[in-house]
């Protein structure tokens, strides 16, 4: 009987130590590459229509604006998502970033890109130069932003991949829509 009840507490033990981590969002996260990448791949499916909408606006502008206000639907789903994250093993950091960068880019589509669709709408004959100087100031704003959340972002992430013994690799997706969208930029 004692013999039984030593590997029954072994094996519950054992089992404590194994569980995953499920949060309100249904997913079941196994170990801390799992929670990162959940996180990372909204991250590039985000940058995708970011990248999407830029190439959009130079082709067709109402287009543009129908996929902008898509991208503002599918957003939110993902802040709702990574929301549901818990914390991983107690350290919500990483998650709190990705939804604060993630909540930047839901405004962006739902504002900044609408007013500076409003502005091209306009067509070249009719925009002024405060039209000109808003949109600069938009897009200023938007870059020093973003620059400013992807760097705590990128340190959340490095702290989470150093406190889980995780080694973070390029993004090789994610540096070619980076490049992409900075190319876009200087057009």
């Amino acid at each position: 009987m004692r013999y039984l009840l030593l590997s029954t507490l072994l094996v519950l033990g054992f089992v404590a130590c194994k569980q995953t981590v499920k949060g309100k969002n249904g997913v079941t996260y196994k170990s801390a590459s799992e929670y990162n990448d959940f996180i990372v791949n909204r991250q590039t499916t985000l940058m995708k229509k970011v990248v999407e909408f830029g190439k959009a606006a130079k082709e067709n502008l109402d287009s543009a604006e129908a996929m902008v206000k898509q991208s503002a639907v599918d957003v939110e789903k993902m802040i709702i998502e990574i929301k549901g994250m818990p914390a991983y093993k107690g350290d919500s950091a990483l998650r709190d970033a990705a939804v604060t960068s993630f909540s930047f880019y839901k405004k962006i589509f739902e504002k900044d890109y609408m007013d500076i669709l409003a502005i091209r709408k306009k067509g070249d004959e009719n925009i002024t130069e405060a039209d000109i100087t808003e949109q600069n100031r938009i897009v200023a704003s938007i870059t020093s932003e973003e620059a400013g959340l992807d760097k705590i972002f990128q340190a959340a992430q490095r702290e989470y991949a150093s406190k889980n013994n995780m080694k973070l690799l390029e993004d090789k997706a994610q540096n070619e829509l980076k490049k992409e969208a900075e190319k876009m930029d200087k057009e």
